[in-house]
């Protein structure tokens, strides 16, 4: 059969122009869609009076602005206030944030953040600081996109569960992303967890993933990706925040593990940190309104296997036990560990294992399967240990916190609960 190769030729450059335009229109969407805010995450600011509500931070990204952007909230959708944003340049891309202060407690607020010439994002809701002790704190680490979780999709199923619960804000155990001198996974995290962060504050500790853990003059210094896309107490990596009736300390535990083999772990009595912590403590304690006191961070103090660093756990212990700390939370290893609460390094065991007063001691506990892919069942046959699950799995905490007790619950990626213990407060040790 003989082609009329003129007909396909008539045919072929109106088909090429079409394709292109509809490529040109493609970018141009893409662009155009990209350009909108985005990795809108929420923060919480340390209160500088008693009277106030935790003021919250809202901070997003957005391409090619060449002008200002603005946060509106309010009360209702249809009433809300405006108010300027401040920005920095992160890869290419403006970081924006405004603070919202003066809120009223317990109040939902809604807001969206952008401007006309640049577009606005959705509408997202939160909720402010309560007037009373009772609220919700979800649990989360490990988020890192290692080969089991590219493309944050493990840590996606998890976070879209956390986001059902409504939990106040977020505690995040560290190593946030795999590698954080990858711009890109920074802000890949922030858009894949938006939906829970843009409506519970994200407050995060670093892990050792998220710097700089090449041996070194760097070595565990926090990589700029971080201080530009968050906005934390602080310096931003050793922090601590009142919210209702608890003292929340975040401490930075750098990359523990080879800090040990050139005798540089973090917390050395004496040092700066170590006497920052010590303060922090005290007047958490001596604070007759802190009823709890809440310490997280990356490295466990007690756990099982290679994540327990000897020189780690002897630095920060002391002043845990010194000051009785209520709940250590941690992550690194890829597993969910609970032991039972310890005093002057005794485990103060009972029979039913699941309800507990605070002058028993420390609970402590490891958290580090939001997404890092999972390492085995935890050390069942440590003196300590309380619980740790039969199977390997992803999971996650939430933690409902009032004047008399702490329900701390945990929920594997299938949203089945597989922990569960009550804290009851009683005069301390």
């Amino acid at each position: 059969m003989k082609i009329d190769t003129r007909l396909s030729q008539s045919f072929r450059i109106p088909f090429l122009l079409v394709l292109i335009t509809m490529g040109l229109l493609k970018v141009s969407f893409l662009s155009s869609l990209y350009s909108q805010p985005g990795q809108i995450h929420l923060s919480l600011a340390d209160k500088k009076s008693p009277k106030e509500t935790a003021p919250v931070l809202v901070t997003w990204c957005s391409d090619n602005s060449s002008g200002n952007q603005y946060i509106q909230y309010g009360l209702t959708e249809s009433r809300m206030k405006e108010r300027k944003a401040a920005n920095t340049n992160f890869s290419g891309r403006l970081v924006f944030n405004a603070a919202l202060k003066n809120l009223k407690t317990g109040s939902s607020y809604f807001y969206r953040c952008g401007s006309d010439k640049d577009g606005w994002s959705p509408i997202y809701s939160f909720k402010s600081e309560p007037d009373t002790g009772s609220f919700r704190v979800a649990v989360i680490g490990d988020t890192q996109n290692n080969e089991n979780n590219e493309n944050f999709r493990k840590t996606k199923v998890i976070t879209d569960l956390v986001r059902k619960y409504s939990p106040s804000f977020t505690l995040h155990m560290g190593d946030i992303v795999d590698n954080g001198s990858a711009a890109d996974s920074w802000k890949e995290f922030l858009t894949v967890t938006q939906d829970l962060n843009a409506t519970s504050p994200l407050m995060p500790v670093l892990g050792n993933h998220d710097i700089q853990n090449t041996k070194g003059d760097e070595f565990q210094k926090p990589f700029q990706n971080y201080y530009a896309l968050f906005n934390l107490p602080g310096d931003e990596v050793n922090y601590s925040f009142t919210y209702a009736n608890v003292r929340f300390i975040g401490i930075f535990s750098g990359c523990a593990q080879a800090a040990a083999e050139t005798g540089q772990v973090k917390y050395e009595p004496g040092s700066a940190e170590y006497n920052w912590l010590d303060d922090e403590l005290t007047k958490a304690e001596n604070d007759k309104k802190t009823e709890w006191i809440i310490v997280w961070m990356h490295y466990p103090v007690y756990s099982a296997g290679w994540s327990n660093i000897s020189k780690w756990k002897e630095n920060v212990l002391p002043l845990l036990e010194k000051h009785r700390v209520d709940l250590c939370l941690a992550g690194h290893r890829h597993i969910y560990e609970r032991h039972f609460p310890i005093k002057n390094g005794i485990p103060m065991r009972n029979g039913s294992g699941s309800s507990f007063k605070s002058s028993d001691g420390t609970i402590y506990i490891t958290n580090g399967t939001a997404g890092g892919n999972p390492t085995g069942t935890g050390g069942k046959d440590l003196p300590t240990i309380a619980f740790t699950p039969d199977t390997i799995m992803y999971s996650f905490g939430i933690m409902d916190i009032n004047n008399k007790s702490i329900t701390y619950s945990v929920y594997s990626q299938d949203n089945i609960l597989i922990d569960k213990f009550i804290l009851i407060k009683s005069p301390k040790y």
